[in-house]
């Protein structure tokens, strides 16, 4: 993709997000909110849906050879190289309760590695996007330095629920949560983020849909932090398959080695 590419795409996410908003704000306003359960026993609501909606009417308009990957509707497959990953609502629990830190994530991938992301946060008012290499917070670049933890011992980890877990990682991820120095529960997509402002040394998760994960990968590489799964690997995208990702965010090469060697052991 070349820079007159890139920055088209650039300003596309940014419309997506808008329009997006204009849709999850409105629902996020009102006390009560109506909801059904999916078939995994998640919370979905009509915003969910209309939102998605929206954003994928927008991208076959514009890109109508590309494949679409959404959690809440059928995906749609037309052998490209570039798919789109949309997450409409990242933390519907949150967002039902009234609390601010659930978010729609939007990503390209190509071929089977995510190029660019972005993940808006409507009730904070805050976009951050990233393409692998650079990093903007409200369409500003950042250029600050993210403070560094390389011992586990002194690190604060996140994870947002310990359902999510299977039997073996929750106790992995206990005894994770006995060496650091702090843990906290929830924060959904939000807990990433964290990494780049320095509140978070360490985001560790299982059982991940791409959607809940792949559209921030090139955000925090740019700010260059390290995101795997829990044997080291980079995370890859298969549209035919149903992959469930086990994910280790860390912002240094000793810390994520550290939490490597604790689950791996």
């Amino acid at each position: 993709m070349n820079k007159t590419e890139l920055k088209f795409v650039h300003n596309f996410l940014y419309n997506l997000s808008k329009e997006s908003r204009n849709i999850t704000l409105n629902g996020f306003a009102k006390v009560t909110k109506e909801f059904d359960y999916k078939y995994d026993s998640s919370p979905v609501t009509k915003y969910d849906i209309q939102a998605e909606k929206k954003l994928r009417n927008l991208i076959i308009k514009n890109f109508p050879n590309h494949n679409v990957y959404g959690e809440e509707i059928d995906n749609i497959y037309n052998s490209s190289d570039y798919t789109w990953i949309i997450d409409p609502i990242d933390g519907t629990k949150s967002f039902l309760i009234g609390r601010p830190l659930w978010g729609t994530m939007i990503g390209l991938i190509e071929k089977n590695n995510p190029i660019i992301g972005l993940v808006d946060f409507p009730a904070l008012d805050q976009v951050w996007l990233g393409d692998g290499s650079k990093c903007y917070f409200n369409k500003k670049k950042i250029n600050f330095n993210i403070s560094q933890n390389f011992n586990l011992s002194k690190s604060n980890v996140a994870s947002t629920d310990p359902s999510m877990f299977g039997d073996r990682g929750l106790k992995k991820y206990n005894e994770i949560i006995s060496i650091s120095k702090n843990n906290f529960w929830s924060g959904d997509c939000h807990n990433y983020i964290l990494l780049i402002s320095g509140s978070l040394d360490a985001v560790i998760e299982e059982n991940l849909k791409p959607y809940d994960i792949l559209p921030l990968i090139p955000i925090l590489n740019a700010k260059d932090i390290i995101v795997t799964d829990w044997q080291g690997k980079k995370l890859k995208f298969n549209f035919h398959k149903n992959i469930n990702y086990k994910v280790i965010a860390s912002k240094n090469t000793k810390l994520h080695n550290e939490i490597l060697n604790v689950i791996n052991d």
